[in-house]
């Protein structure tokens, strides 16, 4: 378990700071509360996918209201209420867990710090000091899906779930079922590695899925999971990823067809805003394709040609009005 903490308090902020204590009483002094926010994960915070996209809304925000930040990561399940425990011991008065399946670690801390404000990613609180940050997982699935169904050679599409978290299985039959409107004849190779920060383990559930199965585009939920199963496709020279939380391809990718990005910062930007106005807790702070909270990143003009380009943003559309599966 590696903790690391970063401040990013600006100089002229806390000489103004200072200026005022000195010249005027306490009481007129009284500005915003400095906060710190700190965030504990299973993976790594530079894991180039979710941990990376998770931290660094955590960053952005708290930099933004020039608060303090700090993380811990390789944090083992068993682990997971020590960590919370031990950022609040370090002067945390904020708490992020990206991911569900940190629920019922959040659940007992929050009931016995009640003073600390919890954030959760993908969560489904309804406590006073808790607030979700939900991205439309629905949305996620169909951008993703709707990709797959229009490369032309997709005929076995994949999928690969970190664990069976609801948020997660809204993704993957949102992911289906988007892609049959396309190819309704179109396969689905669904697979769990019932861990999130298991590289390896993502590895061999793409090569299985390539060699025995001929999945030819492949989008995942699992984190670092994600990373070892893109390594797969490179090695083996078969078969496409959609990324995700990140725009992690380019134009030129050879392996990533497209991303689907979810703005993790407007989400935790918001959630903070609630904090300095005392509005935080039982509630969830949404992001959607209508709003920018969902979108697509980068397209491969390696793997997605320019036709199946513009079918796509036509259909982005749609997602985004919510009409598509209608």
């Amino acid at each position: 378990m590696d903790a690391h903490t970063i401040s990013r308090r600006n100089v002229i902020f806390c000489t103004l700071a200072a200026a005022c204590a000195a010249a005027l009483p306490l009481s007129a002094c009284s500005e915003e509360k400095v906060e710190k926010a700190g965030m504990f994960i299973d993976g790594a915070v530079d894991d180039g996918g979710w941990g990376e996209s998770c931290y660094g809304a955590l960053v952005s925000a708290a930099e933004a209201h020039q608060w303090e930040h700090t993380y811990t990561q390789h944090v083992g399940e068993a682990d997971w209420p020590r960590a919370i425990e031990d950022l609040i011991s370090d002067g945390c008065t904020i708490v992020f867990a990206p991911g569900a399946q940190y629920t019922e670690a959040i659940q007992d801390a929050a009931s016995a710090h009640e003073d600390v404000k919890f954030i959760v990613l993908n969560g489904d609180f309804d406590l006073e000091n808790v607030e979700n940050l939900v991205p439309n997982n629905a949305q996620i699935g169909q951008l993703a899906g709707a990709l797959a169904g229009l490369i032309p050679k997709a005929g076995v599409i994949g999928f690969i779930g970190g664990t069976g978290l609801a948020g997660t299985k809204e993704k993957v039959e949102n992911y289906l079922a988007a892609a049959r409107v396309i190819n309704p004849d179109i396969q689905l190779i669904e697979d769990y590695a019932e861990t999130f920060d298991d590289e390896h383990r993502g590895y061999e559930i793409a090569t299985e899925m390539v060699e025995q199965h001929d999945v030819d585009v492949l989008f995942g939920d699992a984190s670092i999971v994600d990373a070892g199963a893109r390594r797969a496709l490179y090695e083996l020279g078969r078969g496409m990823a959609i990324a995700q939380p990140n725009d992690a391809g380019s134009a030129y990718d050879q392996i990533i067809a497209g991303s689907v990005v979810t703005d993790n910062d407007m989400m935790m930007r918001n959630a903070f805003r609630d904090i300095t106005s005392g509005t935080f807790g039982a509630k969830t702070v949404t992001g959607d394709a209508s709003t920018g909270g969902v979108g697509v990143g980068t397209l491969s003009e390696v793997l997605v040609d320019p036709y199946t380009q513009e079918r796509y943003a036509g259909i982005v559309d749609q997602i985004a009005q919510g009409s598509y599966l209608s």
